[in-house]
């Protein structure tokens, strides 16, 4: 299949649509991908794909089509500027530089925003082809949850654009079912939705790694962060239940925090302000392929998000990546992600937000007994090997694309008769 993937983020920004993109490629499809100057987490283009641009035009057999847009930086308005640029040199610039090539089906990889479905749904269009919409990120609810939109008028002119990106098309899939529920209300959304989740990365564990040289190796229960440092993550809840394990005196521990994001030098600050400077280690963010040599160094991994209901219907990447790591899970993490962590056995958590009781399970943690700990970690990657296989969701991804792509032939060839 000529498979067109479309996409605001990809390598060598660190997202599931390279790992989507590198499987697709070696079960020998043509893969093209339309996206954006990579500028993802830190907010600016990335110093070493401006030096040469021709060096980042393929990744894993895939040519890549990359257009110009605003660097994202750290406000709304840029942010804004960042969104919109995209879809509209996606459309421009896209169509002049893939007019020449057909596809037989687009797919899109739909984090925020949600504008990247109208860029799809044009191409789609223009190949006559079948469009696959996979939402991990549901708009406006994600917005009114970090207070970016307010005003009833701007969420249902939203919704109304929404709408129309699910009217244009063939299949929507959802990374969790509380998220397919919210899509079914819709009334352009009729029975062509399904639940496709995000999949672990076993492979990535299987072979042995050495310990991260960029952190030093110490005899301390050490938490691990990796991710995303932004609003959605809570760590303010975090720093607060840190604050109430330091006045104990009677813990000794480090949690070390990989990545960017809009809040780390707020973070920063939080820090020192607190006086909590001897308990975190904050780190740049890494490929993740260096993720395993980084967790080598972990005893238990956080995960954390704000009390919102959208997030409370999503189930976070980190979550399937954490659970094959083998390495036991805490959390202030409520709905979808907390009943995944439930099933598996895989952590100790409580409700989002409340640092108290996050507290204490920190505690408990720390002196709990290396056998009990290491069960449940072992609990967390039996049950992500069974429930998350990248090779088994990905393999029925491919069987759903090439359905849609019979289906789309045979309608064409009844037209052309």
């Amino acid at each position: 299949m000529r498979i067109l993937i479309v996409t605001q983020y990809f390598w060598p920004e660190n997202f599931r649509i390279n790992e989507l993109c590198e499987e697709f490629t070696n079960l020998e499809h043509d893969i093209t991908v339309l996206t954006g100057y990579p500028n993802y987490p830190k907010g600016e283009i990335y110093k070493e794909f401006l030096k040469d641009k021709k060096k980042f035009n393929k990744y894993k057999g895939a040519k890549i089509i990359r257009v110009p847009v605003f660097p994202r930086k750290n406000n709304k308005l840029t942010l804004s500027l960042n969104y919109f640029s995209f879809l509209i040199n996606s459309i421009f610039f896209g169509y002049f530089k893939l007019k020449r090539k057909k596809f037989d089906i687009v797919f899109t990889f739909q984090l925020s925003p949600v504008t990247v479905g109208i860029t799809s749904a044009f191409f789609s269009k223009l190949n006559n082809c079948p469009n696959v919409l996979w939402i991990l990120d549901l708009w406006p609810n994600t917005l009114v949850a970090l207070n970016i939109i307010k005003k009833d008028w701007q969420i249902n002119l939203l919704k109304i654009l929404v709408n129309w990106i699910y009217s244009n098309c063939d299949v929507i899939l959802a990374q969790s079912k509380s998220i397919l529920k919210e899509i079914k209300k819709y009334p352009s959304v009729k029975n062509n939705t399904d639940y496709f989740p995000s999949w672990s990365d076993s492979d990535l564990f299987k072979e042995k790694s050495k310990l991260a040289p960029e952190i030093k190796n110490k005899k301390i229960f050490t938490f691990l962060f990796a991710g995303n440092i932004g609003e959605a993550q809570d760590f303010l809840s975090i720093t607060k239940a840190v604050k109430i394990l330091s006045k104990k005196n009677k813990y000794n521990f480090r949690i070390i925090i990989i990545g960017e994001g809009s809040k780390k030098i707020w973070l920063e600050k939080e820090i020192k302000k607190q006086e909590l400077d001897k308990y975190f280690e904050l780190i740049n963010s890494y490929p993740i392929s260096r993720m395993p040599s980084f967790f080598k160094h972990a005893d238990a991994l956080i995960i954390s998000l704000l009390d919102r209901e959208v997030f409370n219907m999503t189930i976070p990447g980190k979550i399937q990546f954490y659970l094959t790591s083998g390495i036991p899970i805490v959390g202030m993490i409520s709905g979808e992600g907390a009943k995944v962590i439930k099933k598996a056995k895989g952590g100790l958590i409580c409700n989002s937000g409340d640092h108290i009781t996050f507290s204490k399970i920190m505690g408990k943690v720390i002196n709990m007994d290396k056998k009990n700990l290491n069960q449940i970690g072992k609990n967390g990657k039996k049950y992500a090997n069974q429930m998350f296989s990248k090779k088994y969701l990905i393999k029925n991804l491919e069987k759903l694309f090439i359905n849609l792509v019979k289906v789309n032939t045979l309608t064409n060839k009844k037209k052309d008769s």
